[in-house]
C-alpha cells in the first residue's frame, strides 16, 4: 500500500519538474520530456523505497502504530495527491 503512495507522489513530482523544465525551454521535444520524466521518477522512487525511515514510518502509520496522527498523515498524503491530480487536469501542471 505504501509503495502505491510513493509511486503516485513521485509521479506527480516528476511531472512538475519536467513541466517546469519544458516551460523554461530546456526540453524541446516530446521524446526528451518523456525520457526525463521517466528517469526522474525511477531515480526518485528507488531512492524513497530504499530510504528505510520513510518506509517504516508509512508502514507504522498504515498499521495504526502512530495512532490518529498517523492516519491523519496518510489522509493528508492522499488529499495532496488528489489536489496535485486536479491541478494537473486543470492547469496542466501538478504544482501551481
Amino acid at each position: 500500500m505504501f509503495e502505491i503512495i510513493i509511486y503516485i507522489i513521485t509521479l506527480l513530482i516528476s511531472i512538475s519538474v519536467v513541466g517546469g523544465a519544458s516551460n523554461a525551454g530546456f526540453l524541446n521535444s516530446a521524446l526528451t520530456r518523456g525520457f526525463a520524466g521517466v528517469s526522474t521518477q525511477i531515480v526518485s522512487v528507488n531512492f524513497l523505497i530504499a530510504y528505510t525511515n520513510l518506509e517504516s514510518f508509512l508502514r507504522a502509520c498504515i498499521q495504526g502504530v502512530v495512532g490518529i496522527p498517523g492516519y491523519a498523515f496518510i489522509l493528508s498524503l492522499g488529499v495532496l495527491a488528489i489536489v496535485w491530480i486536479n491541478n494537473l487536469i486543470e492547469y496542466r501542471q501538478a504544482i501551481v
